[in-house]
């Protein structure tokens, strides 16, 4: 499959909102995650913004590193007012809004094993192709995702390592106290 440089750029500006220089392979912010990034990314940015809701504050952080080879990688970790009642609803409506905003279709999805809500799902769009990992831990949705040109990177041995390296730092308990956004 044949993409201009035009048309990938866009789709990764906006899953990205930001393009960095591709430099050495560094470690990232550990009170939030923990993940191995493949060689050749460059370092994470990060970006912070807040959003008020009817229940309290969203806090949304995106780390943002980007390759040479035009892939990249942002992680996502959205903190919401309470804890998150309905984890299956959140990653559906992440998903589904996700694959709107990109004009992605769905290729492969599953849950995964574990003790927290998690979903692996590969996909693609016109211009590219991604795999995002999806995990409710008590108030925060985090989302791992990978975005490239060809089938042949996404499915490359750092990739997979990148989605198995990942581990969300521990959360602390929250208040089961249900809000309408928390079960979103």
């Amino acid at each position: 499959m044949k993409v201009s440089n035009t048309k990938f750029l866009s789709v990764a500006l906006l899953v990205l909102a930001t393009v960095v220089p591709a430099t050495a392979q560094t470690p990232v912010d550990k009170e939030a995650f923990d993940i191995t990034l493949p060689a050749g990314f460059a370092e994470f940015t990060k970006q912070v913004q807040k959003a008020e809701s009817p229940d309290g504050t969203v806090e949304t952080t995106n780390w943002i590193s980007r390759a040479q080879t035009g892939e990249a990688v942002v992680v996502t970790m959205s903190k919401m007012p309470g804890k998150i009642l309905d984890p299956e609803k959140m990653m559906n409506a992440t998903r589904d809004s996700l694959l709107k905003s990109l004009k992605a279709t769905v290729e492969s999805e599953q849950a995964l094993p574990g003790e927290k809500k998690s979903t692996m799902i590969q996909f693609r769009s016109d211009a590219a192709v991604l795999q995002s990992q999806l995990l409710v831990d008590e108030d925060r949705l985090f989302q791992v995702l990978y975005v490239g040109r060809t089938p042949e990177q996404r499915s490359a041995p750092s990739v997979t390592e990148l989605f198995s390296s990942f581990k969300p730092a521990e959360a602390p308990k929250v208040a089961e106290a249900p809000t309408a956004t928390a079960q979103q």
